[in-house]
């Protein structure tokens, strides 16, 4: 009897005249935050939405082009809070954890953003917002412009941060490990860290709240106390 030969299974493709800039960029967004900038190819982009190579480069010259237009959808994605209110530490906390939301949910955006220029004004628009809101608070210009990187460097460094840890913890052997080598410290060597130990671990859990609260920390410390309130 002839073998038969083993069948294989026909790569999706996408329905005719369906592809369009908005669902290359969808699936762009896709592949970046879950393999990274650096494995990130049109073949692979292609094969993602079921089309030949050569069709997203209808749309767009290539990677950079992409890496460009996906920054910018990012941005606007930054939900900014409505301008001129009475407290603008509070509408500067707002942008902060719009910044960091957007950090935390696409891992893409940092090495997008960060890494290199960026193509528009809604990068511009932030920083300026945050430096409006600056110098609003009392600071001088020099204060503000040194606050204003400040808590971008924050901002960005607790999303890295954080998204590297939520990495590791999605093997659950991980926080077993961290745990077993707590209890094995020496506590005549390490007193602080074995005392704080359950604190420690609790700690990890929530990565938003932590940012918050070194937020909030950030800006009662480099912000002019408001006439009205106590320390």
């Amino acid at each position: 009897m002839p073998v038969s030969q083993p069948v294989r299974p026909e790569r999706r493709r996408a329905p005719r005249n369906s592809l369009n800039p908005d669902r290359i960029l969808d699936a762009a967004v896709t592949l970046l935050d879950r393999d990274g900038i650096e494995s990130f190819t049109m073949r692979a982009l292609a094969e993602q939405l079921g089309v030949a190579t050569m069709a997203v480069y209808s749309y767009f010259k290539g990677k950079d082009e992409i890496h460009d237009a996906v920054a910018l959808r990012l941005l606007n994605t930054i939900e900014l809070p409505p301008s001129g209110s009475a407290d603008p530490g509070c509408e500067l906390r707002d942008v902060c954890r719009g910044v960091y939301r957007l950090f935390t949910e696409h891992p893409s955006a940092l090495p997008l953003l960060t890494l290199r220029p960026v193509r528009g004004g809604d990068a511009i628009a932030v920083i300026e917002r945050m430096l409006a809101l600056l110098c609003r608070s009392g600071l001088r210009p020099d204060e503000a412009a040194r606050v204003q990187v400040a808590l971008m460097q924050y901002t960005v460094g607790s999303a890295l941060w954080n998204i590297r840890r939520a990495r590791a913890l999605r093997d659950e052997s991980v926080r077993d490990r961290v745990r077993a080598k707590l209890d094995t410290l020496p506590a005549e060597r390490y007193p602080a860290l074995v005392a704080l130990a359950p604190e420690l671990m609790c700690a990890k859990g929530d990565g938003t709240a932590q940012y918050e609260l070194g937020l909030d920390a950030m800006l009662r410390g480099l912000l002019p106390e408001r006439p009205g309130t106590t320390a």
